[in-house]
């Protein structure tokens, strides 16, 4: 299987990007069966106090991402269509793993995303682990899911498509942060469990140019469409 897949890329124009693939298989979507998900929307990466905002911050302005994540969240909500939120979030219990990847080790280091407790939320508001500010009126509508955090890059370890499977939803709009780690774990993830996902590639940010560019690479292979903020607005707008 390997090595095909290889011969496969081979074959594939020198002078054409991998990434593009994925944006000629446009999804007729069924509104009723489709969801906006955004991954970590929270300060740490997004705030410009954040511990890890520097990593992120030239993607961040490149892309105008954190207008871009709004417009998708206004137009959702302007329109009804479901939000679903995973947010990331490290409690006091995990900066004791015996094994934590190279990553990782990193992130607990820096306490990125550092909640006191997983029972009563004590201290959350306004800390790195919290929503960015501008987003709170979409989240906190006690309507979006919020679902429990994931704890390395994907919805494996979170209640992401359960909640997406109780609500009837098969369709995902994708899009949040790291482009290149936590949104891409969340697009392999959730089309390994047969949904399919359409990644909005300027509602995103990566930790670089390179990264964002992988990432680029990733979506085209593996999502069902790759679309831009405005194209999203007009799909949900339909």
């Amino acid at each position: 299987m390997k090595k095909c897949i290889v011969s496969l890329l081979l074959l594939l124009p020198l002078s054409t990007s991998i990434s593009a693939y994925a944006e000629t298989t446009a999804l007729n979507l069924i509104k009723q069966r489709t969801a906006l998900v955004v991954t970590d929307p929270q300060n740490d990466f997004l705030d410009k106090k954040g511990v890890a905002y520097g990593l992120f911050a030239e993607n961040i302005k490149e892309l105008d991402t954190i207008t871009n994540i709004e417009k998708l969240l206004t137009t959702a909500k302007k329109h009804t269509m479901p939000v679903f939120v995973s947010p990331h979030a490290y409690f006091e219990h995990d900066h004791s793993w015996d094994n934590p990847g190279a990553l990782q080790k990193k992130l607990l280091a820096l306490k990125v995303f550092n909640r006191k407790d997983a029972v009563y939320a004590t201290g959350l508001k306004g800390t790195g682990a919290d929503f960015l500010a501008q987003y709170k009126p979409y989240i906190l509508d006690g309507k979006t899911v919020v679902t429990s955090p994931h704890k390395i890059y994907g919805p494996d370890s979170n209640d992401l498509v359960l909640q997406l499977r109780s609500k009837g939803i098969d369709t995902v709009i994708l899009a949040g942060l790291a482009a290149n780690l936590c949104t891409d774990s969340h697009l392999r993830e959730l089309v390994e469990n047969g949904f399919k996902v359409i990644v909005v590639k300027d509602a995103v940010a990566a930790p670089g140019s390179d990264a964002y560019q992988a990432a680029l690479v990733n979506y085209g292979l593996i999502a069902n469409d790759v679309i831009t903020t405005d194209d999203a607005v007009k799909t949900i707008a339909r």
